[in-house]
């Protein structure tokens, strides 16, 4: 039987193929349907609906049970990556997760309007700016003068995230996040792993600098608190 609270997955989505993955809880692939595609510039949304028309009542039937909630992976020329660089207005900074949830919630306000027509699939620390030196993780350091934060948003158009929402409620299945491909494979944390495996790493909160959005109802917060806790 599937399980949905041990087991995650994932639907893949390119202009060359579609795959369908479940992993269970050591982020060993149990199942894996594919089909190859010839779409060129967009996504085919009635090649994707066949797709899903063939292999989503198969999987159900096979495990004996609903996919209630799936991870989107997608790989297409419209995500991209807007970068942006926030500092602390005051002097003598207490260092601490306040301090950065603070900034990172200004860096959010100040991009609103950039933001308003993309869906953000990624929010990540490039580097903390502490003193005039450079640290890729936060130190433990107490107080300082200067800090600022250099961060990405990794992003694609809203219409296209909420089409494949719309298609996949069809089948009664929410998407629980969007993934970027491009940025998982980059992930020089997780060289020489499967996609799905760097996919579940990362949803894991294994990447530090990784910002996770937690919901203000959650009592489970994310890896990221210690740096980040944005309420949605």
């Amino acid at each position: 039987m599937l399980d949905n609270s041990n087991s995650k997955i994932f639907l893949f989505v390119s202009l060359k193929k579609y795959i369908i993955a479940i992993i269970d809880s050591k982020n060993d692939i149990i199942l894996k349907e594919e089909i190859l595609t010839n779409e060129i510039n967009n996504i085919e949304f009635p090649n994707l609906i066949r797709f899903l028309d063939s292999k989503v009542f198969k999987i159900e039937k096979k495990f004996n049970n609903f996919i209630k909630n799936i991870y989107l992976i997608i790989d297409h020329t419209d995500v991209h990556s807007i970068n942006f660089s926030i500092k602390n207005k005051t002097d003598n900074i207490l260092l601490n997760s306040e301090t950065v949830n603070n900034l990172l919630l200004e860096a959010m306000n100040c991009c609103e309007q950039t933001l308003r027509s993309l869906d953000i699939l990624h929010m990540k620390v490039d580097q903390f700016c502490i003193d005039d030196e450079i640290y890729e993780l936060l130190p433990d350091k107490k107080r300082c003068k200067n800090f600022s934060i250099d961060l990405s948003f990794i992003c694609m158009s809203n219409k296209i995230t909420k089409n494949l929402r719309k298609i996949l409620s069809k089948y009664q299945i929410s998407v629980e996040k969007t993934l970027s491909y491009d940025y998982l494979k980059n992930h020089k944390e997780f060289k020489n792993k499967n996609i799905f495996e760097i996919a579940s790493n990362v949803l894991s909160g294994m990447n530090e600098n990784d910002v996770t959005f937690i919901n203000k109802m959650s009592k489970n917060q994310g890896f990221f608190e210690k740096f980040f806790n944005f309420f949605k």
